[in-house]
């Protein structure tokens, strides 16, 4: 049990200011039932989940809802060409860059609850007054201005999700999590063809219409968001209750926090502190930064083939409409993909496996991509939508494989921010990759893209031996890294220090 390990450590300890160590790996049993912990760990599931994807969503179709707008009329009515589009598109991801870490040190400090908030409704107030720009330069600033409201809540959702759940169950609820990016890639592309269909009616246009709906969708996201999210693990009070009820039972909460604990002790913290070292040694870490090149890398096709995927259907003689619409199926095979790929990894405890089958289907589908000019309309197509049913398939599982290789809650906070920058990145040169002088057949585009795919997987290969050679090492020297953490006082007033080995995830 877990209290009489607690106990343990009590006697043991030498004075009262001191914690006496319990090491998990040989001593500590979870005082409560596998049926218990299932049925909380499915309540989380059903409250936190679908909050944050929802959130998610709303961020992705203000983001993406550009690709449905270039099938409107706002290039000529801007007066803006196609590399024009992709300078906005450039700034709203540099924006994100710039403010990712700051936005996720403001988030420890004011709470994720309050700062995601106020992120969700700032975005959402400019992505509806979007449809009030009129040249170049407001369309330049209002993508600058997206990106900076966004900037930060994508690794503050992810950082959030890791203080509730243990490591074996992130690829699974990171991938639910990124639902919303795919949902409403797919969705947006049917919202858009909805809206855009509604053309000049009371005199405007319909991409004006777009930024009107979605924006407005976006700031009643953030209205659901403030009201029920919980605000931390053990205090499952949302600000709709006002004090009165939680979501979880006092048995519950004590489940929550030291499952979590047990799983990995440095979750213990319960106020976290990021110090500039922090930051720096986070930074300079070399296995972090090969996941970062990772992500950019898989997120340069991604970006270039979803902005343009829409447009490319249409040249093939639909409708925009019916292009939007058509545009969505990659997006849904992409999110049934990517759920199932995670699951994988979950089940095997092993992230490789699954990053190379979707590195190796978009090499294959990329491949067919830059050959479908010879055949028909309808296998052009085809070809297209599986080019963009990898949407980012392979980013949400190496984020997932980054979080359960972050020894420090400090690490993880940092690095989640920096994983993010690196997708934001890589969208800055991917919607550079397919050119006006490159239409109608984008076969440099696409050519490019087919060479990312390889590396990326030469890469993830790399990587993975990195940490078998390391995990091998381990157990030579026999005193490899732990893992510490303090718990809260306990019934005696004593504290208990938390220990763990340490072993890196491939």
């Amino acid at each position: 049990m877990l209290n009489k390990s607690f106990d343990a450590a009590v006697k043991a300890s030498q004075s009262d200011e001191e914690a006496a160590p319990v090491i998990i790996d040989d001593s500590t049993v979870a005082d409560w039932t596998e049926e218990e912990e299932r049925a909380v760990k499915r309540k989380i599931d059903f409250i936190l989940l679908p909050i944050l994807g929802l959130a998610f969503f709303a961020l992705q179709m203000d983001r993406g809802n550009i690709s449905n707008a270039l099938t409107s009329t706002i290039t000529e009515d801007l007066g803006v060409n196609t590399n024009q589009i992709n300078v906005g598109s450039s700034l709203l991801s540099a924006g994100i860059v710039l403010l990712e870490i700051p936005s996720n040190i403001l988030l420890q400090k004011v709470g994720p609850q309050r700062w995601l908030s106020c992120q969700i409704l700032a975005w959402g107030l400019v992505a509806t007054f979007q449809n009030f720009i009129t040249n170049y330069g407001g369309f330049l600033a209002t993508r600058l201005l997206l990106g900076l409201c966004e900037a930060g809540f994508i690794p503050g959702a992810l950082y959030t999700m890791s203080t509730w759940y243990k490591k074996s169950e992130s690829s699974l609820r990171i991938s639910i999590f990124f639902l919303g990016n795919l949902v409403a890639t797919a969705t947006t592309s049917l919202i858009g063809a909805g809206i855009l269909s509604m053309g000049n009616r009371y005199g405007v246009a319909g991409w004006r219409w777009l930024f009107i709906v979605e924006g407005s969708i976006t700031l009643g996201v953030g209205i659901i968001f403030i009201l029920f999210l919980p605000p931390k693990v053990g205090n499952g009070s949302p600000l709709i209750s006002l004090g009165r009820w939680s979501y979880f039972n006092r048995r519950e909460s004590c489940i929550l926090v030291r499952r979590v604990l047990l799983d990995d002790p440095a979750k213990t913290t319960n106020h976290l502190h990021l110090s500039g070292s922090d930051i720096w040694t986070t930074v300079k870490n070399p296995r972090i930064l090969v996941h970062i090149v990772i992500t950019m890398t898989s997120t340069i096709p991604v970006t270039g083939i979803n902005t343009y995927g829409p447009s490319v259907i249409k040249s093939l003689g639909y409708g925009t409409v019916r292009a939007n619409a058509m545009a969505s199926v990659g997006s849904f095979i992409a999110a049934v993909v990517t759920v199932f790929l995670a699951w994988i990894c979950d089940a095997t405890k092993r992230r490789t496996p699954s990053l190379l089958i979707a590195a190796a289907w978009s090499i294959i589908a990329f491949a067919c991509l830059l050959e479908s000019w010879k055949w028909s309309a309808e296998r052009k197509y085809v070809a297209v939508v599986f080019s963009m049913a990898m949407n980012s398939t392979i980013h949400i599982l190496n984020v997932g494989w980054l979080t359960v290789n972050c020894q420090r809650p400090q690490e993880r906070s940092v690095a989640m921010a920096m994983i993010i920058m690196g997708a934001n990145a890589g969208g800055i040169a991917g919607s550079q990759v397919y050119r006006t002088q490159d239409a109608p057949l984008y076969k440099t585009g696409i050519t490019a893209c087919l060479v990312l795919s390889a590396v990326v997987a030469v890469e993830i290969i790399g990587l993975s031996i990195w940490y078998l050679i390391s995990n091998n090492n381990l157990d030579k020297r026999g005193d490899g890294p732990v893992v510490v953490g303090k718990t809260e006082e306990t019934p005696e007033g004593r504290r208990v220090e938390l220990v763990k080995k340490w072993r890196w995830t491939w």
